[in-house]
């Protein structure tokens, strides 16, 4: 059995599967490694996929933006794409926030998005009784994507063209002088670099007091009609995902955190009565919605909302990508684009240009430290 790689992956949800195809594409002796089923763990498993371009903080466009970022979009994007719904994504939010949103429009390019002063435009007005004052923005081109399809479709182009090897945990990784050896059970494995995609239940060490993991938990209810796309809804602080003509999923705000996904307490707390009180304000009261079933996953959060993308220090042959906070599937192309571009230039001894670094300085791992010591 092969035991030496350019690089080893460990996670197989969708960041860790669109990092290790990107790598494979370039041209990298990859192994990805996933100690259950690819996409079964973590923010993978629950996540609603709402793929949407539009985003409030500026440092994170480059990562949500749809297109290549350096014009090659390769694999990861064209499987993201021929998975894409295209049913349009809605934001209901006052003026101020729909301005700032705006401001992203400004940057990427205006097509596709419509802004409207009122809701009546979404659904025939059905939630303009509900809205009053609150304002309407669409973005034509978002959607929702199969996470757990796509992660299914990634990994098979591993495992084809490269290692992958599911059902097997790492155990530690052991830096050695200028390559990193990862046991897992009986196997110990080499390889020139590491990436660490594990979220919130991996088994390496993070910088100090930069990650945690979070119940996301979310209900489920029934109702006479669905919204015809998804909305994110900011006057209540949630989102409602259509799953079908009669059933929405809506995300909960009782949530918990811990140092470990393992340390999570489960308990589905008082989510659902919460989420119906939510959604009530959008029109579907007792009378005409039925909560079916509250479930809580889990995903791995920073606390100012930006990843962790970059070496664990400064001369680590470790990569972190992690702390999606819940909505990496959104990301992940552009991240796995940006992580071969460098391990590209780290193998070949060229330096990252200014423009790179100007995009990735946001989400070093060593920021917090940094705090810290400040």
């Amino acid at each position: 059995m092969k035991t030496s790689f350019d690089v080893i992956v460990i996670g197989a949800g969708i960041m860790g599967a669109s990092i290790a195809a990107a790598l494979v594409e370039s041209g990298f002796d990859v192994a990805l490694m996933e100690k259950g089923i690819a996409g079964a763990q973590g923010a993978t498993r629950d996540t609603g996929g709402i793929v949407r371009g539009l985003e409030l903080d500026a440092a994170l466009r480059p990562l949500t933006r749809r297109e290549s970022l350096y014009g090659n979009p390769g694999i990861v994007h064209a499987l993201y794409e021929s998975a894409l719904n295209r049913s349009g994504v809605a934001y209901i939010a006052s003026a101020e926030v729909c301005g700032q949103y705006l401001e992203a429009v400004d940057s990427e390019g205006c097509e596709g998005i419509e802004l409207h002063a009122s809701v009546d435009a979404l659904d025939n007005g059905r939630f303009s009784p509900f809205c009053a004052g609150e304002c309407l923005l669409i973005e034509r081109n978002g959607g929702t994507v199969d996470a757990r399809v796509t992660v299914s479709n990634l990994c098979r182009y591993v495992s084809e063209k490269a290692t992958y090897l599911d059902h097997l945990a790492v155990d530690r990784c052991v830096e050695m002088d200028g390559h990193v050896q990862v046991h897992a059970g009986k196997l110990c494995l080499e390889a020139t670099w590491v990436v660490d995609a594990c979220g919130a239940s991996g088994p390496l060490p993070r910088p100090s007091n930069a990650l945690h993991a979070r119940t996301i938990p979310f209900t489920r209810f029934g109702c006479d009609q669905a919204p015809s796309m998804p909305i994110v809804a900011h006057h209540l602080n949630t989102y409602l995902l259509p799953l079908g003509r009669n059933l929405v999923q809506v995300g909960g705000q009782r949530r918990q955190r811990a140092e470990h996904a393992d340390q999570l307490s489960m308990a589905p707390l008082d989510n659902e009565q919460d989420v119906m009180d939510r959604v009530s304000r959008l029109g579907y009261d007792r009378h005409h919605s039925l909560p079916v079933v509250t479930q809580v996953g889990w995903d791995a959060y920073t606390e100012d909302g930006r990843p962790l993308i970059g070496r664990s220090s400064a001369k680590s042959h470790i990569f972190i990508a992690t702390g999606f906070c819940g909505i990496g599937f959104k990301m992940a192309p552009n991240v796995a684009e940006l992580l071969a571009f460098e391990l590209g230039g780290l193998m070949s001894g060229v330096s990252m240009d200014a423009a790179y670094r100007s995009v990735m300085d946001a989400f070093r791992p060593s920021r917090f430290a940094e705090v810290a010591l400040s």
